[in-house]
């Protein structure tokens, strides 16, 4: 994608831009969007599968508590003393279960919401583009578009404040499939397969009866079933990898003429941004745990290491 330079290159973007410019700026950001919303929907999955998961693990306490009561009313009986240690070590491990759920539900749902709100930033530079090309700078589009009213301060500040956060979270989530291709992901997921391996190994020598064994023993192969699916790299998933690369060096080229737009009607505005981070500060900041730590591992001399230094990938 961005081999020769040729006049169709996404490169090719000016401060006022061709009609041609302005099309290439429209279908990088319909992607974009598009990006987004799917991302959206995925995370609103997620956050309803864990949702129903407490759900149903709180079902299932009531139910426990509702064979406890039960018990109540009869004697101290050898019989009832076996039902309320088992019911009470089943209660146990659900609390454990429930808690890990729900702190996943609430993580879910609040990068959904997190996530609609970058969608409607996008939507709103995407259709923004068609009023600032026609009635800015008086490109003839074949259509006409409603001029948009002018942006109040907090308006102006939430919509750059939006913008900024899709740069940033764009610079991780390159910086994500940059070690996916350069060998840093398979190397991470190496670790964490090692991790959950040796304490695999480590419960196992304990006696099969503990019921803590048995709990830990299956969440752990969950863990290792889902580290294993993960680091499967066939052509197929190597080669979207790479398609998605090429997507954010597009994306962060449209992001740097939107920026410099919103930077210039800030001027306008006379509104001075109150963050005086550098952008790398803020970039590190918004930064996984994931991300930050593959940042520490070595690339691979891998055929796709090369690919990367094709793509010439920017750095915000």
């Amino acid at each position: 994608m961005h081999g020769p330079m040729v006049p169709d290159d996404i490169d090719y973007i000016n401060d006022t831009p061709t009609i041609q410019e302005y099309k290439k700026l429209k279908r990088v950001m319909k992607i974009m969007t598009n990006f987004y919303v799917g991302g959206t929907s995925t995370k609103l999955e997620q956050a309803e599968f864990n949702e129903e998961s407490v759900a149903k693990i709180t079902e299932n306490e009531e139910m426990i508590q509702a064979q406890l009561d039960s018990l109540k009313t009869f004697p101290i009986h050898p019989k009832r003393r076996e039902y309320e240690t088992e019911l009470n070590e089943e209660k146990e491990r659900l609390a454990f279960e429930k808690k890990k759920y729900v702190n996943k539900a609430a993580e879910f749902r609040s990068l959904y919401e997190w996530s609609g709100g970058i969608v409607k930033v996008t939507k709103w530079l995407e259709d923004g583009l068609d009023d600032y090309c026609v009635n800015h700078l008086k490109m003839d589009l074949g259509f006409e578009v409603t001029p948009r009213p002018q942006l109040s301060r907090e308006e102006y500040s939430s919509f750059k404040q939006g913008l900024d956060e899709i740069t940033y979270n764009l610079q991780e989530s390159q910086d994500f499939f940059s070690a996916s291709l350069d060998g840093r992901l398979r190397q991470y997921h190496t670790i964490e397969k090692n991790l959950i391996l040796a304490q695999i190994e480590t419960v196992t020598k304990f006696p099969e009866e503990n019921p803590r064994r048995a709990q830990i023993l299956f969440e752990l192969e969950q863990d290792l079933e889902y580290v294993s699916k993960n680091m499967v790299e066939d052509p197929a998933s190597m080669a979207k990898r790479k398609k998605m690369l090429e997507m954010h060096s597009d994306f962060f080229k449209v992001l740097r003429w939107y920026r410099e737009k919103m930077k210039a009607l800030g001027d306008e505005y006379g509104i001075v941004d109150p963050d005086k981070r550098s952008d790398e500060e803020k970039i590190k900041s918004a930064m996984s745990s994931q991300v930050d730590f593959m940042a520490n591992l070595t690339p691979e001399n891998t055929p796709e290491l090369e690919e990367l230094k094709k793509l010439n990938l920017e750095q915000h």
